[in-house]
């Protein structure tokens, strides 16, 4: 039986990552470890992984041997494709939507005692500060971020985003949480009293002139 296995962290997606994580925490012995990985990054059962060869078993093990190093604490580029689209590491409180930082308020409570919520639900964190781009005349331009793009960002970094660059990113937002949240806070005050003051400001507008039909 032949198997091709990730021989790097930029080849663990971020879904794969979460999946190895139980197996990567317990303790077991190298022969269990390896056919439990080998289940996650196959989709095959035990019994199919079993018929791996005994020769073949040890150039795995030895190929797996990364995932016994620390995870990547660097990210390479604040620019990166993900699937087929291209993302762009940024902080901006002002673009972000109310539905978003109630979702992540509400995932940040829960982690507060179990760290494993973080990282199931890091493919959502980072949509807050991994915003989608587009090239348009050779120019670098964000795209207009609405819920189901939000949506289709977190399934598409669930899917295809390496733990590499998910890693860093994720470090990154944790150690900024205290300043970021605060920045966010601001942010949606002053949206919030921009639109009541426009919406006030319609309402006089509508009130002036039923009031001059009169």
């Amino acid at each position: 039986m032949e198997i091709t296995v990730p021989t790097s962290w930029d080849d663990i997606t971020l879904q794969k990552y979460i999946n190895l994580r139980p197996i990567l925490n317990t303790e077991m012995s190298d022969i269990q470890r390896v056919i439990n990985i080998l289940c996650v990054l196959t989709g095959e059962k035990k019994e199919v992984i079993k018929n791996v060869s005994l020769d073949d078993y040890h150039k795995i093990k030895k190929k797996l041997a990364f995932l016994n190093t620390e995870l990547p604490n660097t990210l390479k580029n604040k620019r990166f494709k993900i699937g087929s689209h291209w993302y762009e590491f940024k902080l901006d409180a002002k673009k972000l939507l109310f539905g978003e930082y109630i979702n992540n308020m509400e995932i940040l409570q829960d982690a507060k005692d179990n760290q494993e919520v973080i990282f199931n639900n890091l493919h959502k964190i980072l949509t807050t500060i991994c915003r989608p781009i587009e090239k348009k005349r050779f120019r670098w331009r964000d795209v207009k971020v609405t819920g189901e793009v939000v949506r289709e960002t977190a399934d598409n970094f669930l899917e295809n985003m390496p733990i590499s660059i998910a890693y860093p990113i994720g470090v990154f937002f944790y150690n900024h949480l205290p300043n970021l949240t605060k920045d966010i806070k601001t942010s949606l005050i002053a949206k919030a009293k921009r639109i009541m003051k426009e919406s006030k400001e319609e309402l006089d507008s509508l009130s002036v002139g039923v009031g001059g039909q009169h």
